[in-house]
């Protein structure tokens, strides 16, 4: 027998992208500092779930028709 569940969920999402000093607990967004516990006041006494991804790019050279070849 199936259990049934019927619920509204509502979610609330604050995504920040920039530089993080954590000494100084602030995120550098284009130039603006902005301070981690102002951006997470709203969520004060609440469960939540932290994520944070960190983004790594390098420039590869463009292949060229030699190492095709090589294959």
């Amino acid at each position: 027998m199936k259990n049934l569940q019927y619920k509204k969920v509502t979610t609330t999402t604050l995504k920040v992208g920039g530089i993080l000093d954590a000494d100084r607990m602030v995120i550098d967004v284009d130039g603006v500092e902005k301070d981690i516990k102002t951006l997470l006041s709203d969520f004060d006494g609440d469960c939540i779930e932290l994520n944070i991804k960190i983004k790594d790019e390098m420039e590869l050279e463009e292949p060229t028709d030699s190492e095709e070849n090589d294959m």
